[in-house]
């Protein structure tokens, strides 16, 4: 889904609604949304600060796709926030 799809989706919702994050299909969560983050603002990113330039354990620098250039740097992330309750399965058969 593009940016644009997004919009014109949301533009068809209630204003005032508040939007979450319906997850997990298969054992659904609704989860508020902490914000949005573009790749190239984090792609590079290490989430470690180690002595030496060693990355840690789990550091995403040890991934082989770190910095992957075929990655598209202006991906769009809806970021989530917390877990607040169950969610239903049924959203999937209503998604528009």
């Amino acid at each position: 889904m593009t940016v644009a799809e997004l919009i014109d989706r949301l533009e068809r919702c209630d204003p005032e609604a508040t939007v979450r994050i319906m997850m997990q299909e298969s054992w659904p969560f609704e989860n508020s949304i902490l914000g949005i983050a573009v790749r190239s603002d984090f792609a590079n990113e290490c989430e470690c600060d180690q002595p030496g330039g060693e990355h840690a354990e789990g550091c995403p620098a040890n991934d082989d796709d770190y910095g992957d250039p075929e990655l598209a740097g202006n991906d769009v992330f809806i970021v989530e926030g917390r877990q607040e309750r169950y969610g239903s399965k049924a959203a999937w058969n209503v998604c528009r």
